[in-house]
């Protein structure tokens, strides 16, 4: 009988099927190149496994290791809707590498396909990053990143994004666990994480395939001792897998729930500024670890589409009519008054958004220009978003402090 105890683990064993994710195992070898030493995480459509590379095409450590992004067969095999990962990342690596951003995008670095019992499967090669913005807080008090840093990740996201739109690609999904931070000291992949992490056993043999746990490199990519140094870290924009053309839409429902920009919930026609709030609300949320919404409503905490509006008008004011005159008529009538604001809503009598409440643990003045820097960026109405060279004139973005 098949071992079933791993199916809450990570993607589960139930996805190990025809169409679905191809088993791998440790020390297997792919297009005779890349050799699996473990698993460093997991998605909806993949897993994700440190590789080394037995035939680098530069000599140097940091070109020895790598990420190897194996999909389920079901993303390419013409059964569902397919997705753009592969021909956008494509499209973005061989963009114009002179502009800013391109330094600052999670690049594939080669691709393949490969052929295993569930199907065949797209493999996607990636420079290796050390850890995401989620669990990046955790080095500094209270989670909270120091001024300096925000600020140089910030320009660095708006660098990213403004590269993307260029080549007019669309991220649709930005969100702390996307952003990578780089890595700084690649030999502590082999004197660190391959001498002290172990190593999970696995049975070739088993008739079920076991999910094994995924170990990020967290801990392993730069010297701790080296932390002082931490305004110098540098980050990229990774997991392009649910990102849109401009003109060709993967879905028209986009963005984690939280992070949605105004439009996407009133099902109102988008385009790449969509970006640009759905990064205001992860720079807030990663530099304060507080999220800015969160559409709980009493008495459970459940998720409404009505309490989220609420709060955006309340820290951004009412929705104009042009971009409600978008939307979906019923979800518009239901929720909204003739003033753009909330039927039926009483005032939520809340501190703004420059408070201590909602920035704590920052001098006022920096809390006045972060706010201000917000406001720049998460404009209700999108025609109304700045672009990002406007954005990196802001203050906030100027001089250290």
């Amino acid at each position: 009988m098949p071992d079933n105890t791993n199916d809450n683990i990570e993607e589960g064993t139930q996805v190990y099927r025809p169409g679905g994710f191809h088993p791998v195992y440790i020390n297997d070898v792919f297009k005779d190149r890349y050799k699996v030493l473990n698993k460093i995480g997991y998605g909806v459509y993949s897993t994700v496994w440190l590789v080394r590379d037995l035939q680098p095409v530069q000599p140097g450590i940091e070109n020895e290791f790598r990420a190897l992004k194996v999909l389920s067969a079901e993303c390419y095999d013409g059964t569902q809707a397919p997705i753009f990962e592969r021909e956008i990342l494509t499209h973005l690596q061989n963009g114009d590498r002179n502009q800013l951003g391109y330094n600052h995008v999670c690049h594939l670095l080669d691709d393949f396909e490969h052929h295993g019992p569930n199907g065949t499967h797209v493999c996607l090669v990636f420079e290796l990053m050390g850890e995401t913005l989620r669990s990046f807080g955790a080095w500094f008090i209270e989670s909270r990143l120091p001024n300096s840093v925000m600020r140089r990740f910030t320009i660095q996201l708006l660098l990213a994004l403004d590269f993307a739109h260029e080549h007019h690609v669309i991220h649709t999904d930005i969100k702390p666990d996307n952003i990578f931070v780089k890595f700084r000291d690649f030999s502590l992949i082999e004197s660190g994480y391959l001498a002290e992490v172990a190593i999970p056993k696995q049975n070739r043999s088993e008739e079920q395939y076991s999910v094994i746990p995924s170990i990020p490199l967290r801990r392993y990519y730069f010297n701790e001792t080296d932390n002082t140094r931490v305004a110098e870290f540098d980050i990229a924009l990774g997991d392009w897998g649910v990102s849109s053309w401009e003109d060709r839409h993967l879905s028209e429902i986009i963005q984690p729930v939280a992070l949605r920009s105004p439009e996407v919930l009133i099902q109102a026609p988008w385009d790449a500024s969509t970006d640009w709030w759905n990064l205001g609300c992860v720079v807030f949320e990663v530099f304060r670890a507080v999220r800015m919404f969160s559409g709980s409503a009493p008495p459970d905490g459940h998720y409404e589409l009505k309490e989220h509006l609420r709060e955006i008008v309340d820290l951004f004011g009412p929705f104009p009519k042009e971009l409600l005159g978008r939307g979906n008529k019923d979800i518009v009538q239901d929720i909204f008054d003739d003033n753009g604001r909330i039927k039926n809503s009483l005032p939520m009598n809340r501190p703004g958004l420059a408070s201590e409440a909602f920035l704590p643990g920052l001098d006022q003045g920096i809390r006045d220009e972060f706010v201000s820097f917000l406001h720049a960026m998460m404009k209700i109405n999108p025609t109304d978003r700045i672009s990002a060279e406007d954005l990196m004139r802001h203050p906030w973005l100027g001089a250290l402090r």
